[in-house]
């Protein structure tokens, strides 16, 4: 893997060699910081007044506060995330140089994982920054540790299944805006789908007047559709991890994503041995 590295440490440094680096944790810094401020001062008014927000008793705080603010973290790397994906492969292809890279002794795979873990090394320094907000939660309010890093591990695997998309999206073109738009425009769609997945029926859509086999046969494809919307989103499977709740499931999920993507990225960069 002396490859994956050499390429790893090229990429890393390259984000910080332009102004894309400081501009990726800058404005993820200056979101959440926000967030968190506002986010914390709103948990302090209603546990000082709960009868006046509607709350019975003080409101659990992982539940509350601590969930919520880990999944809008999650939610503000994917949207600046293409960023930092847009140039791996695309700006390769568009200097000419994705040949030289091929005439090292390189293989697909250390490509491919050096630029992969050259964005996660970007999304480690963005979990930094958000685990000083998470420092001044445990200062304020006690929390168990494992919550918060097992909070920190959502963020974490929900920024990792983000960049393997936008690593195979990079790898499908070479124009670094048009890879930044379309690895935006993928996650946009899945977040609208799945909020509208929300708000879907359970009841079988077909009408009473059909014959019960094809009502039995639209109930089948529709619960299938029902649960591939709500499920299909980068942030359906946060919301219960992030108050440290583990579902082997959920961790599957962004292990399964992020390998089919990976995989894909492979499959791209194959593609140019059938065209030769």
């Amino acid at each position: 893997m002396r490859g994956a590295w050499a390429v790893c440490k090229r990429e890393f440094a390259g984000y910080f060699t332009t102004p894309v680096g400081y501009l990726v944790v800058g404005t993820f810094a200056v979101i959440t910081g926000l967030g968190f401020a506002a986010s914390f001062l709103f948990y302090a008014k209603v546990s000082a007044a709960p009868s006046e927000y509607a709350y019975s008793g003080v409101p659990d705080f992982e539940e509350t506060l601590l969930s919520p603010f880990l999944v809008f973290a999650g939610m503000v790397i994917m949207f600046i995330g293409p960023l930092v994906t847009m140039r791996l492969l695309a700006e390769e292809k568009n200097r000419g140089t994705m040949e030289l890279l091929f005439t090292h002794p390189l293989r697909d795979r250390d490509i491919v994982f050096g630029k992969y873990l050259a964005a996660l090394g970007m999304l480690i320094v963005m979990i930094a920054v958000l685990s000083v907000h998470l420092g001044i939660v445990a200062h304020f309010v006690v929390v168990e540790p494992a919550v918060l890093a097992f909070g920190l591990l959502t963020v974490f695997l929900m920024g990792a299944a983000f960049m393997s998309l936008g690593l195979f999206v990079s790898s499908m073109t070479s124009s670094q805006v048009t890879a930044g738009t379309m690895a935006f425009a993928l996650w946009l769609v899945s977040y609208i789908i799945g909020s509208l997945g929300e708000d879907m029926p359970t009841a079988n859509p077909a009408p009473e007047t059909w014959p019960e086999t094809l009502r039995a046969a639209v109930a089948f494809l529709y619960g299938l559709l029902r649960a591939l919307v709500q499920e299909l989103p980068l942030d359906a499977h946060a919301q219960e991890m992030a108050q440290g709740v583990f579902e082997p499931k959920d961790i599957a999920y962004y292990v399964l994503f992020t390998a089919f993507f990976l995989f894909l990225t492979f499959r791209a960069l194959d593609s140019r041995k059938w065209r030769a």
